[in-house]
């Protein structure tokens, strides 16, 4: 390096700081190499690779053959000994994926639920065994004249005589594909690929 490109380097430096600054303002905490990460970068049944390629350098918990992370396996350094997150660890893999299980259960029991209470709801609302009930909200919706194949004669149809077993299959399949996919979005803690 020649003594012009030392000069506008110290110059660039000197400019840059500000009297204002404080120590603790200019010391970071980027994580540089594994025994950064917690643990000094060990873990049981697997190991803490350094990630500096993302804009803030991240650990990011590698698990060897047969075990997998329990929790988000990707952690942030906001101060030092301190985490985004809880720290993960390499627990052995299971060969039911209980995550995936749970989800699917409880879409179950949503369309099962949905299923059993469909008379009850449709008798809440009017759509009674012995026709539209008076002063009801399905009374209220009930026009001067109820086409055949109406979404009303349907509801009336099935209020009167009961759920066909194509419509409780529809039902559930409709209710469970909703809540699949809603506990697929919504559950689980959110973690950054690592």
């Amino acid at each position: 390096m020649d003594l012009k490109m030392l000069c506008v380097v110290v110059l660039f430096v000197l400019v840059s700081f500000s009297p204002c600054d404080t120590l603790e303002n200019l010391v970071s905490f980027e994580i540089k190499t594994s025994i950064d990460c917690p643990a000094d970068g060990q873990s049981g049944n697997g190991y803490w690779n350094v990630n500096n390629k993302a804009e803030v350098p991240r650990c990011v918990l590698k698990c060897y053959e047969g075990f997998e992370p329990d929790r988000c396996h990707v952690l942030r350094r906001i101060k030092p000994e301190t985490w985004n997150r809880d720290i993960p660890h390499c627990v052995k893999k299971s060969w039911i994926p209980w995550g995936t299980m749970a989800k699917a259960g409880v879409a179950v029991a949503a369309g099962a639920g949905a299923v059993a209470a469909a008379p009850v709801v449709l008798s809440a609302v009017g759509f009674t065994s012995a026709g539209v009930a008076a002063g009801s909200i399905a009374a209220g919706l009930q026009g001067p004249a109820v086409a055949s194949g109406s979404l009303f004669a349907l509801l009336q149809s099935a209020g009167a005589a009961g759920l066909t077993t194509g419509t409780q299959a529809g039902v559930f399949s409709w209710v469970t594909a909703v809540t699949g996919a809603v506990s697929t979005f919504f559950g689980g803690e959110a973690c950054e690929a690592g």
